[in-house]
């Protein structure tokens, strides 16, 4: 029971972010049509980039380290993944339609993975608005 707490606490926005990639590239599939092996390359690239410049953003960067919420915020924030998932989806389509070729396939999951990150990162400020309405003082804190 404590592996399972611990690995499914740990890799919630993992498992999201795969879910999204996925789906995006089919989505992008269905619009675009099959992708020449340049496309794939350059989806991958722009998947990729989203996390890497919001990681240099936020961690000023690269030189401040990046706080932690407690598991329990984290596990209520990251219920809510459906919903940061759906976000990416509508942002990566209006993309990917908006834009075609080379453009679609490496701005949609670019603008889709922010679009999914901002949202995990408001389903985590929500999930520390409900546990300190529970009554939870330190649902708040991190890690520094």
């Amino acid at each position: 029971m404590r592996a399972s707490r611990s690995t499914i606490g740990r890799e919630s926005t993992t498992f999201g972010f795969s879910i999204l990639v996925t789906v995006v590239f089919g989505l992008l599939q269905k619009v675009e049509g099959s992708p020449s092996m340049g496309a794939i390359f350059v989806y991958t690239v722009g998947a990729v980039l989203s996390f890497t410049l919001l990681e240099g953003v936020l961690s000023r960067a690269f030189t401040a380290p990046m706080p932690q919420h407690r598991t329990q915020t984290l596990a209520l924030g990251t219920s809510m993944n459906l919903v940061s998932v759906l976000a990416g989806m509508g942002a990566a389509l209006l993309v990917g339609s908006a834009l075609s070729g080379l453009w679609a396939w490496g701005l949609a999951p670019f603008i889709g993975s922010i679009a999914y990150l901002v949202a995990e990162s408001l389903e985590t400020m929500i999930g520390e608005c409900i546990l300190r309405a529970r009554g939870d003082t330190t649902a708040d804190e991190v890690t520094p």
